[in-house]
């Protein structure tokens, strides 16, 4: 019960460390508790040392100690857990996340006791068969539901290396040392030349204090100034720390909201925590970054420009500087020069160097050179007005052959650029920051439920594939069914032959026949395992609220169910006692459903038929109870049996063309069927030839 359940380690397996940690994780115990026992798989599964398979096992374990009932309860026997687990691999195959295959496990047949859970879990998996049906062949919702993971809100923020704190005073200083840790540089500075030095080291400068308002600042330091850092929101100094939770979950809650879309789309109502302005301003938001929190290509025009020219600028200077040099080659070459008799005589004086003549007679050619290539660099990158200044200061005024582009110049320019452009993605940053921020547990709960509807969604589709039906659930002790087809025959084959049958009370009950307790006799390969299986998977799914595999099915609930599989071999001792052992159980008072097959092979035959019998007997006088035993004893045990049996019966006719069995699968009441094993031997006979054909000729005769 509930009560059981007041604080964490009050849960099995959550001791004093995981308690801790599932507080840090959720900020309350309160708040961990009511994850847990809402089944939040995404949340539970972030909590550290938790993951997906220990959180689906911790919530089945709570579930089974507040709700008081667990998977083994309704099914008793290793062959019912096998077709359970199986009947959920099938189901998981619809599934489009780790998430959905994992919670599908959350899901398992209540006994009779808990039909508010079961129908409960119908209404729900109702919901999703319609909205299976309404989406069927939309490729759409499956691509997006794959791209839907849980959030991990985990992920730390790297340092932002071109952003600095500074403050003249100890406690903002300590204050900002101890808020920021590790995000960004806190330094402190009292004198002018120490915060000009800093600044100079940063793309942006946060100023925290009075102190520096009266400072008068060189033109490449432009900080902004806060007076007390503990009125600061956390997006408006490092915006990047809200907006990693974000873009390292990008596609998952792009998915998410796109899901959300889709649904609203076709008038499925979803989500209605919110709504489509506060959706579309979530969406408009994303889209502004990029999985690493960048602020991506296309937003901002100015800042495409920019980023652009940091991109290229080296590259363009190199191949301007080609194009610079090879102009001055060529016009060296084409060049002629005449010297005076006068500039003759200076040079031979030594009063004037040749260079100095030669430069200028050309010094109106290799300006005109040296300028077309700075405004060739400056067009190709577009730069703007200041920009074009510095990119004039690349090439120097006096003649040089070959020319080189000033370093110390070309990496000012890049310097400039990068803190332009940083802090203009930093103004973009701060207004998704604060967009986000209002966001963070809204799109936790809204994931989650693109996760949870996944979950549905399988089921649904999943009934839609085999086309499955809701059991209409009926009073009274019965089971009955038009059009039944196994499922793992149909998942195998494609097709199978559906089957009409019923046991007990119910619509499909032969005239004057309602026999709870009925022994199915007939031939091998006939399908009478086929449809033992058939029964246990529509009773686990009807138990477990999910519909069944028949056009029409009717059946009444029971407490438990038993499914003894077909022995291989005759039984030692230790393993017949066993046997005996298990189905002793089956003789309490209890509602049940008790599935047995081929059990003559637990001793000889003869001993067999009289325990079958007996067993036979005893579950007859529990009138809440059905069971199907399968049986080619079936005149040995009508021999020994004191109580009133009805007696089923799976028939072969003969052969048809292609030698396979001609069986009308679905049982007739009140018939004792022969096992037929004369056909089988007439087609081993007819598919083979020569010695091996007249061994099986040998074996027929002795039929005649």
């Amino acid at each position: 019960m509930l009560a059981d359940v007041r604080t964490l380690q009050d849960i099995p397996r959550i001791g004093d460390k995981m308690s801790k940690r599932f507080v840090e994780h959720f900020g309350s115990e309160n708040q961990a508790l009511d994850a847990i026992l809402a089944g939040d798989i995404a949340s539970i599964s972030e909590v550290e040392g938790i993951g997906q398979r220990y959180a689906i096992s911790l919530i089945q374990d709570v579930a089974s100690r507040v709700e008081g009932v667990n998977v083994s309860d309704f099914l008793r026997t290793k062959e019912a857990m096998d077709v359970y687990e199986k009947l959920l691999d099938l189901v998981k195959e619809f599934a489009h996340t780790q998430y959905s295959r994992d919670k599908l496990h959350v899901f398992f047949p209540y006994p009779s006791t808990k039909i508010q859970k079961i129908m409960r879990v119908r209404e729900s998996v109702s919901y999703y068969m319609e909205t299976a049906n309404l989406l069927e062949g939309d490729g759409t919702i499956v691509d997006l539901l794959s791209k839907a993971t849980q959030l991990n809100f985990k992920h730390p923020c790297p340092k932002i290396r071109d952003r600095v704190i500074i403050t003249s005073d100890q406690d903002s200083y300590e204050y900002a040392k101890k808020r920021f840790a590790g995000l960004l540089d806190v330094n402190f500075a009292r004198s002018l030349s120490e915060f000009i030095d800093i600044s100079r080291g940063f793309s942006q400068v946060i100023a925290v204090g009075d102190d520096y308002l009266s400072f008068d600042l060189p033109e490449d330091v432009d900080p902004e100034f806060y007076s007390d850092l503990q009125e600061i929101d956390d997006f408006k100094v490092i915006p990047e720390k809200e907006i990693v939770a974000f873009s390292r979950n990008l596609k998952s809650i792009e998915s998410s909201i796109k899901v959300i879309r889709l649904l609203r789309s076709r008038g499925i109502s979803f989500f209605d925590s919110m709504d489509d302005d506060k959706l579309e301003l979530l969406a408009s938001t994303l889209a502004l970054i990029d999985e690493n929190g960048d602020i991506v290509h296309g937003i901002d025009e100015e800042v495409d420009r920019i980023s652009d020219a940091t991109d290229k600028l080296s590259s363009t200077v190199t191949e301007t500087v080609r194009i610079v040099n090879d102009g001055l080659n060529s016009c060296l070459e084409n060049s002629q020069m005449t010297l005076s008799g006068q500039d003759m005589l200076k040079v031979m004086n030594g009063s004037i160097e040749l260079k100095e003549i030669l430069g200028k007679k050309l010094h109106k050619s290799y300006y005109s050179i040296v300028k077309d290539g700075a405004d060739r660099i400056c067009n190709e990158l577009q730069l703007e007005k200041k920009e074009r200044l510095m990119v004039d200061s690349f090439f120097p005024e006096e003649i040089m052959h070959p020319v080189e582009a000033d370093v110390d110049n070309l990496n000012a320019l890049k310097q400039h650029l990068n803190k332009k452009v940083l802090k203009r993605k930093f103004d973009h940053k701060r207004e998704v920051s604060r967009i986000l921020s209002s966001y963070k547990t809204i799109v936790r709960e809204m994931v989650r439920e693109v996760l949870d509807f996944d979950v549905g969604f399988a089921i649904g589709s999943f009934a839609l594939a085999y086309d499955l039906v809701m059991p209409e659930i009926i009073d009274g002790t019965g089971i009955g069914f038009k059009g039944g087809r196994n499922l793992f025959l149909l998942s195998r084959h494609g097709d199978v032959i559906p089957i009409d049958y019923s046991v007990g009370e119910n619509s499909f009950s032969p005239k004057s026949e309602a026999s709870r307790v009925v022994l199915l006799s007939g031939v091998n390969s006939g399908g009478k395992t086929s449809l033992l299986e058939l029964l246990a998977q529509s009773s686990i799914l009807a138990q477990m609220g999910f519909p069944v595999p028949a056009q029409h099915m009717e059946l009444s609930l029971t407490e438990s169910m038993y499914y003894f599989a077909k022995s291989k071999g005759t039984l030692d001792a230790g393993a017949f006692e066993t046997t005996l052992t298990e189905f002793s159980v089956v003789a309490d008072d209890s509602a049940k459903f008790v599935l047995a097959d081929e059990l003559e092979s637990i001793t000889e035959p003869g001993a067999s038929a009289k325990i079958m019998a007996g067993i036979l007997e005893v579950l007859t006088e529990n009138e809440s109870t059905m069971s199907i035993f399968v049986s080619h004893l079936s005149e040995q045990i009508m021999e020994n049996i004191v109580c009133d049996l009805r007696v089923d019966g799976i028939e072969a006719s003969g052969l048809d063309a292609e030698l396979n069995l001609i069986v009308d699968r679905s049982p007739r009441y009140n018939y004792v069927a022969k096992s037929t094993p004369e056909l089988i031997v007439e087609r081993l006979s007819k598919k083979t030839g020569g010695k091996e054909q007249a061994f099986y000729d040998k074996l027929r005769s002795k039929f005649q």
